[in-house]
């Protein structure tokens, strides 16, 4: 009797938490995409308790401020599980959140470059998501430290792809949608060194007729966000573009953005001139430029290293009305990457 009970509290705590995440989403979809939504499948609470061997440490490859990534296997296939933890410390409901991501990676998964969506369970507490599996990881762990051992093309390859996805983000949805925490740590690599951008929990959509969006919680990495964006909580397409700057910036470096900036301090001829804050906001725009010059030009990438570090510091302008949209970016790096497949073949 006693077992019986427990199971029908445990069935009735499922259903509860299916019909509370349902509606979330529903809702999420309707607002943000007029309902509509690729079709993605939907698992059970046990389906991935056994993927993930009841989610092991073992299993964990990825972990964000309040998401664990683990590897499953599901069906002979393996998938990325998405599981969330409520965060006391924010300010944001969760469940708002989680729905956002659902809504609009659903949306983007036909994107060559972006993590694809393939599912999500309503069973848990705070729904779960289920994404395909990136065999190579998080591209954060491949370009510190040890990053020298990714040559040249593949990181041009790399920030060619990311910046089409952002640009596709930007103009090839229903509405404008700003990512707004473009980082390395969002970014997954395939088998074949395919970029794929993830990560849309605290995105915004831009009303039509609109070019920006004041938010009243900041969110993002401090040091990737826009002057404009961190200062007062502007967000627009250029801020993302800033964002996407400084990714560039570490991609080609292989360096953190803090280092680069320690790097710039302990290197600058009138020391004590520039503070921590001038760098990242008012002089960011030369740092790339000048560190990549010095560390990172070879003679078989001089052209495209120089040009990169122009392209950088346009990005990384201080007044946003001076940087490029993401579809300039996006041609840009294309140029220099068509000029890298031809050089030497006479095209």
């Amino acid at each position: 009797m006693l077992s019986r009970f427990r199971n029908n509290k445990y069935n009735r705590e499922k259903k509860g938490c299916f019909l509370k995440n349902g509606a979330a989403m529903l809702e999420q979809l309707i607002h943000s995409f007029d309902g509509s939504c690729n079709p993605i499948r939907m698992y059970s609470e046990r389906d991935l308790n056994k993927a993930t061997n009841d989610y092991g440490w073992d299993g964990m490859i990825h972990r964000d401020w309040n998401s664990r990534l683990y590897k499953g296997v599901h069906k002979e296939r393996q998938i990325l599980v998405k599981k969330f933890e409520a965060d006391s410390s924010s300010y944001m409901d969760p469940l708002e959140l989680i729905a956002n991501e659902l809504a609009i990676a659903s949306n983007m998964s036909k994107h060559k470059n972006v993590l694809k969506l393939l599912g999500c369970c309503l069973e848990t507490e705070l729904p779960t998501l289920i994404y395909e599996f990136p065999t190579k990881g998080n591209l954060s762990h491949h370009i510190y430290g040890d990053g020298a051992s990714i040559p040249w093309p593949i990181r041009l390859k790399i920030a060619i792809e990311v910046a089409g996805a952002v640009a596709y983000l930007h103009y090839g949805m229903p509405k404008m949608i700003i990512h707004q925490d473009i980082k390395t740590g969002h970014i997954f690599i395939d088998q074949d060194y395919v970029a794929k951008l993830s990560e849309f929990r605290t995105s915004v959509p831009i009303p039509f007729g609109k070019t920006h969006v004041d938010v009243e919680v900041i969110t993002g990495t401090h040091g990737c966000l826009a002057p404009e964006y961190a200062i007062s909580g502007r967000t627009s397409e250029k801020s993302d573009v800033h964002s996407f700057g400084v990714l560039l910036c570490e991609i080609f470096a292989g360096k953190r953005w803090s280092d680069l900036l320690n790097w710039s301090m302990e290197n600058d001829n009138n020391a004590g001139s520039s503070s921590y804050n001038d760098l990242e906001f008012t002089e960011s725009e030369n740092l790339c430029k000048t560190y990549l010059e010095a560390e990172v030009l070879e003679e078989e990438n001089k052209k495209q290293v120089v040009e990169c570090a122009k392209l950088i510091g346009r990005c990384l302008k201080t007044n946003p009305d001076e940087r490029p949209i993401m579809t300039e970016v996006a041609q840009s790096l294309r140029v220099l990457g068509i000029y890298k497949e031809c050089d030497g073949l006479g095209c």
